[in-house]
């Protein structure tokens, strides 16, 4: 049985629209940043009709060059940036975040990033509320998850069941993160 959300749950055309009016969520890292030993330019996109809010982070080393926001809107990107200037450490953490799907319910999702001194950046998009879980979970590759089902209502009035992934991709030091609702066709 699906969660039922509360509201009007947009259909996949109407996610589609939402989608198609984003910018380019890449950009390149500043010279400061470039300057650090160890850093991580991060990028979110967020490809659903829901806020995404900052919870709270975990550093196993480092810091942020670059806060996250406090809030990402519908179909809307932004970025962060962490980083470690020298140490035997690289630059390893992550942040929490929820997805606030209606006034009762809410998603936790958080986003995992590493730069070590030995081995690739890694990072992971997961449904966890440990910011340190998904961190432990980053690979090269990226990680990534997927929410349980929820349902609700379009603007027709009809059922519809959705679900959220989380996907992270890790091309050198940028790690792309992108949230995206899916509606669930049986």
């Amino acid at each position: 049985m699906a969660t039922l959300i509360t509201g009007v749950i947009l259909n996949t055309s109407a996610i589609m629209a939402g989608v198609g009016q984003q910018s380019v969520p890449l950009a390149c890292a500043d010279a400061g940043l470039k300057d650090k030993d160890h850093w991580v330019q991060c990028s979110i996109t967020n490809e659903t009709q829901f806020d995404m809010v900052y919870v709270g982070e975990y550093f196993d080393s480092g810091e942020y060059y670059t806060s996250p926001p406090q809030k990402i809107s519908p179909f809307s990107n932004r970025e962060f940036a962490v980083s470690k200037k020298w140490g035997l450490a690289g630059v390893s953490g992550g942040n929490a975040w929820e997805l606030k799907l209606d006034s009762s319910h809410t998603l936790p999702l958080s986003l995992g990033f590493t730069d070590p001194v030995v081995g690739a950046c890694k990072s992971a998009a997961l449904p966890y509320s440990s910011a340190e879980s998904t961190y432990s979970a980053a690979t090269d590759k990226g990680a990534s998850g997927a929410s349980i089902i929820y349902s609700g209502h379009n603007s027709a009035g009809e059922m519809v069941e959705f679900i959220i992934t989380a996907t992270s991709v890790t091309t050198g030091n940028y790690a792309v993160y992108t949230l995206r609702q899916i509606e669930v066709k049986w």
